[in-house]
């Protein structure tokens, strides 16, 4: 899809209601309804994903969003009128997300940035490689039937990390096993000499990874552990924090 000229409200709307969208398994996806409720101009939604349900919208707003076919508008019986996210829309959102460069919070963008950088990319070129292939199937219009696999990549990710770490700094005694990626990860950390308030927080990085790292393996295996269906808002969680906890153990790293 063109790329369609949308107010600053407008694009936001379509991202909340995308986003919105991807907080309910496909299997269990229902469609937007408006309710013309009394109070304030406007109007709300009525769906599972969507969390602000006090919000008022500018029922103009829908009608452009579907004007240009990043909604459908439906009715699901004679006095409702509601609307759904067909495939275009989101492929669309995907297009917008790559073209913004940046994710929605101020703060990723920086996080973005550090773990784009060359430096980063030269240090664990492998790693990155594997965390970008994640985030484009974050992304993409289909990225709720990858969404295990986006698991694989970032465990790939983490381990191609650590490798990374222990062939750089070659700590003694370090775990042969690529897969013990907390091990391997302790083994360089407890290497360096560095101060106690330093220390203190490379402690708490090292079980931050190890979360982040059943996080990750929750996603690759389909949380089939604890019967509970993935969404797209795991997926989205684990990207970002596989970027976090790898970029914050490269910077302590550097002082």
């Amino acid at each position: 899809m063109s790329r369609v000229n949308l107010e600053p409200e407008q694009e936001q709307l379509f991202r909340d209601l995308v986003e919105a969208e991807r907080r309910v398994p496909r299997p269990e996806r229902v469609p937007f309804i408006i309710l013309n409720t009394l109070g304030p101009a406007g109007v709300q939604l009525a769906h599972p994903g969507w969390i602000n349900t006090d919000r008022r919208i500018f029922e103009g707003d829908i009608d452009t969003l579907a004007r240009v076919g990043l909604i459908v508008i439906s009715y699901p019986s004679p006095r409702l009128k509601g609307f759904y996210v067909p495939p275009e829309g989101f492929a669309y959102y995907g297009e917008m997300m790559r073209r913004r460069g940046e994710p929605v919070q101020r703060v990723q963008v920086s996080i973005r940035e550090y773990i784009q950088s060359h430096a980063f990319q030269s240090r664990y070129r492998s790693a990155y490689a594997k965390w970008q292939e994640a985030e484009n199937l974050l992304w993409s219009d289909d990225s709720d039937k990858a969404l295990t696999t986006i698991g694989h990549l970032l465990r790939e990710a983490m381990q191609e990390f650590a490798t990374a770490l222990v062939e750089r700094f070659r700590p003694p005694n370090v775990e042969a096993d690529k897969a013990r990626t907390v091990s391997r990860i302790r083994a360089v950390l407890n290497a360096q000499k560095l101060g106690d308030k330093v220390r203190a927080f490379l402690d708490a990085l090292i079980i931050y990874w190890g979360t982040v790292s059943d996080l990750v393996q929750r996603q690759e295996h389909g949380a089939l552990r604890e019967g509970e269906p993935l969404k797209w808002i795991d997926a989205r969680r684990v990207v970002f924090q596989t970027a976090i906890v790898m970029l914050e153990i490269d910077a302590a790293l550097a002082i």
